[in-house]
């Protein structure tokens, strides 16, 4: 008998939560105490770590090399996260008749200059705060030079990451 009164008391109470429940969230809700239309709760949206979505292995990132297609294209440099100004070598110089494959990811407001030395030829790249942008540039290359070097300018707040190589099958010119 007990835990039937126990039973009917704890449905009782359900029962009242539930109507409650309901009496204050029936929408008739039109002016706060103080005369004031109600303000709609905001929920901020939910972000990457708390979507539970996985970053994209494939996107493009300045925490590491960019990747070249596989299209034959051996890196002959890279660098990873380089703020700020910089020089690589390319190794065995400038070679006629090739195409220099540069591939750069950036991130920052700001700009980035990229020179081939010493043909003195200069890609420019605006980047943007908040996003990782990809580029790949070729250069066919009409000289020989027995030394070459790729360098790098770039705004103080600009973070980026490259790869150059050889294209053995670049376009065609047009």
């Amino acid at each position: 008998m007990a835990t039937t009164r126990r039973s009917a008391h704890l449905l009782g109470c359900a029962l009242i939560a539930a109507l409650a429940t309901t009496a204050c969230d029936s929408g008739h809700q039109d002016a706060t105490s103080d005369g004031r239309p109600p303000r709609a709760a905001t929920v901020p949206p939910p972000s990457a770590s708390t979507a539970g979505t996985t970053p994209d292995p494939y996107a493009p990132s300045v925490a590491s090399a960019p990747k070249f297609a596989p299209d034959g294209i051996t890196s002959l440099a890279s660098g990873t996260s380089v703020k700020g100004n910089a020089v690589y070598e390319i190794p065995g110089g400038i070679k006629a008749g090739k195409t220099l494959a540069i591939a750069v990811n950036c991130q920052g407001a700001g700009r980035l200059t990229v020179r081939v030395q010493p043909t003195n030829t200069s890609i420019r790249t605006l980047c943007e705060k908040g996003k990782v942008l990809p580029t790949l540039n070729e250069i066919q290359m009409s000289e020989n030079h027995s030394s070459g070097s790729v360098s790098f300018t770039s705004a103080p707040n600009v973070k980026w990451s490259f790869a150059v190589g050889w294209d053995p099958n670049p376009p065609e010119r047009r």
